[in-house]
């Protein structure tokens, strides 16, 4: 994202949704606290643009420094995460959890993820709607969006499991 062209903290909060919020969170404060922490290390440069009838504008552009970082971060290979998912922890208290807030918060997760799918199935329409056309870099990203899908519609799956041996039990 940072490698396709410069732009402000808000152009780059824009492909990052475009391009990664449906498998990475990140929040306005939080993307500008590393853009500055990233230019404070020398990894980016910030260009101030004056603007007539609006705040000056911050344009950041990668450094020889970042890109170098940014190389080799992409050439080491990345250990698995550990899933951390407070629910988990919920059902090591099973029986001290009530079981109508387990019923509604399960039910509330399941439609989080409903409108999560919708979401995905629209990125999908309006970016990846003839992935065949795109070059390999710009179809990339499909696969993260992909793989979202498929989480996500695992997550349902095993709700639907849980929520259904909890109305037999």
């Amino acid at each position: 994202m940072a490698t396709q062209r410069p732009g402000t903290g808000y152009d780059i909060l824009q492909r990052f949704k475009a391009g990664l919020a449906h498998v990475w969170q990140a929040g306005h404060q939080q993307l500008y606290r590393e853009l500055d922490r990233m230019r404070g290390d020398g990894l980016l440069t910030c260009e101030t643009v004056p603007q007539a009838e609006r705040p000056d504008r911050k344009v950041y552009h990668l450094t020889a420094a970042g890109r170098e970082v940014l190389e080799t971060w992409l050439a080491e290979p990345l250990a698995a995460s550990p899933v951390r998912q407070p629910l988990f922890a919920k059902f090591f208290a099973w029986e001290h959890w009530p079981a109508d807030a387990r019923r509604q918060e399960l039910a509330a997760l399941r439609e989080q993820l409903r409108e999560r799918l919708e979401t995905y199935a629209a990125i999908e329409r309006a970016s990846f709607a003839d992935p065949q056309a795109l070059t390999p870099a710009q179809r990339a990203p499909l696969h993260t969006l992909r793989l979202g899908q498929r989480l996500t519609e695992t997550w349902l799956e095993w709700i639907e499991e849980v929520m259904e041996e909890g109305e037999s039990s």
